[in-house]
């Protein structure tokens, strides 16, 4: 991820860039108060009032409930590494909301970001006055924020990730190329069904007649619910199961696969990410570009060289410590798993933090597993869970509460490691804001909070 980006002119005098950038933000948080409305209609008429920028967009659209950013983050590294320019959507971000959009492996710039939403504030306004009431919702806006970026910057391919589900998900206002869903699991049960076949089900939604699709679920009752829906809309099919695939991972920090036959080596850690892998790469086999697969050499060289942060990232060496935002049961077990392939029954400091929406007692009892000791950090948004509530599900574990990461950080500078940070994307985005010298950019993330319940690509 490059945090360079090129500066835009046109900024009104008597205001700062950063002045108007937090005023963006502002307003962005303003949208929150509509909650989370599933449904295209919104979408539409929105994308429609700023030009249509959808129009002539190649789109491979991503649903799943996990991994969708790291297959999202393998298809544009291949695809860059095959000399295309790409555009990259997916959610949450980490530090800065900018990430969320990028060209190129670079984030939108404050100017440019701050630009996108005033061209949206008009839209607005005007679709106000034709039908009152009109109100999209943050994540309608900020779709429709990069739809706007995507088609300035003319890129040859736009790497599309869902929110949430995929039917009624914002995102799914475009006709994509192909579609990847990556996994299934039991999460938005409210919004999306309390069974793994009504969740496939709302995924599936993004299939359409005629796009390939490649899906890498797991479940035979989630597969199944995701065949009869591709059936039903003739949506080619190809399961990741039929490549054959396997982790040749031995211990240390490199990761090498065979995916249908072919020898790679990832950039990402962790026999998850071997089939997140395998799905792009089902994907990248396709027609699609200029008629021909994508070639072998940029799709190895893209995965070697992906980078993806937070996702079981190795911030340093001596002392050990790894980042990973895993904040359900699926993701927890997949980096206790990726932990033991990696540094074997080594035992962990377990540094936790996790919204109030989430399952916190079966991530917590999971992570625990290999857990010498746990400390407690309450996050800096509203939406964290209290560290006072999360101590009884650590009870034969001794427990440390902090009320800050800041606290936190100066407690565990003396600890000789290894340290696992983990549980929410927001802690590591704290964590990783204050390395790449980005704490006041992730501060005024606090103009996004809301009271609300989260809305879809929440940490």
């Amino acid at each position: 991820m490059n945090f360079a980006a090129s500066p835009c002119s046109g900024r009104p005098r008597g205001s700062s860039e950063e002045e108007e950038y937090r005023e963006a933000l502002a307003f962005l948080g303003r949208c929150r108060r509509w909650g989370m409305k599933l449904g295209l209609e919104n979408m539409e008429l929105l994308a429609r009032e700023a030009g249509s920028p959808q129009n002539g967009l190649h789109f491979l659209h991503i649903a799943g409930t996990n991994g969708k950013g790291s297959t999202a983050s393998f298809l544009a590294s291949a695809l860059r590494a095959g000399g295309y320019r790409v555009g990259l959507y997916t959610s949450p971000h980490l530090c800065t909301i900018r990430e969320r959009i990028q060209i190129d492996g670079v984030i939108a710039s404050k100017a440019q970001f701050t630009r996108w939403i005033r061209t949206l504030q008009v839209a607005i306004r005007h679709l106000e006055e034709k039908q009152p009431g009109f109100a999209p919702t943050f994540f309608e806006v900020l779709t429709a924020v990069a739809l706007l970026a995507f088609c300035e910057g003319q890129v040859d391919w736009v790497v599309w990730e869902t929110g949430l589900g995929g039917r009624l998900d914002a995102t799914n206002i475009v006709r994509p190329e192909a579609c990847i869903i990556t996994t299934i699991g039991l999460e938005h049960t409210r919004h999306l069904g309390s069974t793994l076949v009504e969740i496939a089900r709302e995924k599936a939604g993004i299939l359409k007649p005629g796009v390939s699709a490649i899906i890498g679920v797991g479940q035979e009752e989630a597969r199944e619910a995701i065949r009869e829906i591709a059936r039903r809309v003739g949506s080619p099919l190809r399961e990741i199961g039929d490549l054959g695939m396997e982790s040749c991972q031995d211990g240390g920090l490199c990761q090498k696969a065979r995916i249908d036959g072919q020898r790679l080596v990832l950039g990402l850690l962790g026999s998850h990410q071997v089939r997140n892998a395998a799905c792009a790469y089902a994907l990248l086999r396709l027609p699609l570009f200029s008629g021909k697969p994508l070639p072998q050499k940029a799709l190895r060289s893209g995965f070697r060289t992906i980078r993806w942060p937070g996702r079981f990232q190795v911030l340093q060496d001596d002392p050990l410590w790894v980042l990973d935002g895993a904040h359900n049961p699926q993701a927890a077990e997949a980096l206790v798993q990726t932990w033991k392939a990696s540094f074997g029954k080594r035992p962990y400091h377990l540094v936790f933090s996790v919204l109030t929406d989430k399952d916190f007692m079966t991530v917590a009892d999971i992570l625990s597993r290999q857990a010498s000791q746990v400390s407690l950090v309450r996050l800096s948004t509203e939406r964290g869970l209290s560290p006072a509530r999360l101590t009884g599900c650590f009870p034969h574990l001794p427990c440390q509460v902090y009320d800050s990461w800041e606290e936190a950080r100066r407690a565990l500078a003396k600890d000789l490691g290894p340290i696992l940070v983990t549980g929410s994307l927001f802690l590591v985005g704290e964590v990783l804001a204050g390395c790449w010298d980005l704490l006041p950019e992730f501060e005024s993330n606090e103009l996004l909070e809301s009271p609300h319940s989260p809305t879809p690509g929440s940490f």
